[in-house]
């Protein structure tokens, strides 16, 4: 999670996660027929931990610690988008995706 940089990245966790929740879904529901079914799958996945994550931000948001300030709004302040090492970033999990096949190659 603490990358040697100094960086944080839950990349593999992530990963990690969606691979077991893809194994025990494919153990009781049978293995997924195509690539459209899995990226259909991945994609609700994503979408609830997306979700998930948004409700903790927004509980931790009502704390009076922050006031009237929403905690994400500081950190997308802070988000320099435009960083090398998003670029960096995108191309690891890219290559993750493409290596457990839940990246259909074009």
């Amino acid at each position: 999670m603490l990358t040697q940089e100094g960086t944080i990245s839950f990349i593999a966790e992530l990963m990690g996660a969606i691979e077991n929740f893809i194994a025990q879904y494919e153990a009781t529901r049978g293995p997924l027929a195509n690539d459209l079914e899995r990226g259909l799958v991945l994609s609700y996945v994503l979408g609830v931990m997306r979700c998930e994550l948004d409700t903790i931000w927004d509980c931790l948001a009502r704390s009076s610690a922050f006031g009237d300030l929403h905690p994400r709004l500081v950190f997308e302040e802070c988000l320099n988008k435009e960083h090398p090492q998003n670029a960096a970033r995108v191309a690891w999990i890219e290559e993750e995706l493409k290596k457990r096949g839940w990246l259909a190659e074009t």
